[in-house]
């Protein structure tokens, strides 16, 4: 995969886990594990981990939706792998760490309203990405056994 892809990978994951950009620091350790590692090999995934990949890296809102539909259907999916990988980055750098690391205010009525939001904003998400991403991933998987 090359550089620009990997870059701009990094940038969708980053704005969609933190809301900000990442460093340029965060954005080199991301390729350099990319070239050291077998994370993104062709053999463990498939073209729908493929297909998954490439929509997450076009913004923060279609990480979202990969990521969402993934958490459900698809847990060892590429996309998880590359987020989780995004995270650990942005936890050990600053000044990203600290946005990690921040806790929210407002108490337990913040605590419960931004749960609240936060649930009702998955099952949105997760029912947008299934009606979206469940044809193409049996198309996929029919074409694959012609």
């Amino acid at each position: 995969m090359n550089t620009t892809q990997l870059g701009r990978e990094c940038r969708s994951y980053a704005r969609y886990l933190i809301g900000e950009a990442p460093s340029a620091y965060v954005i080199e350790k991301y390729l350099d594990f990319h070239q050291q590692s077998d994370l993104s090999s062709t053999l463990t995934h498939d073209r729908f981990d493929w297909f998954l990949a490439r929509i997450s890296a076009r913004g923060p809102f279609r990480a979202r939706m990969a990521d969402t539909y993934a958490s459900r259907f698809r847990k060892h999916s590429l996309v998880r792998g590359k987020l989780a990988l995004t995270l650990a980055l942005l936890e050990c750098a600053p000044p990203s760490f600290e946005i990690v690391d921040r806790a929210p205010g407002g108490g337990l009525a913040g605590a419960v309203l931004r749960l609240g939001w936060q649930a009702l904003r998955y099952a949105l998400v997760l029912a947008v990405s299934a009606a979206l991403f469940t044809p193409v991933r049996i198309t996929m998987a029919l074409s694959a056994e012609r």
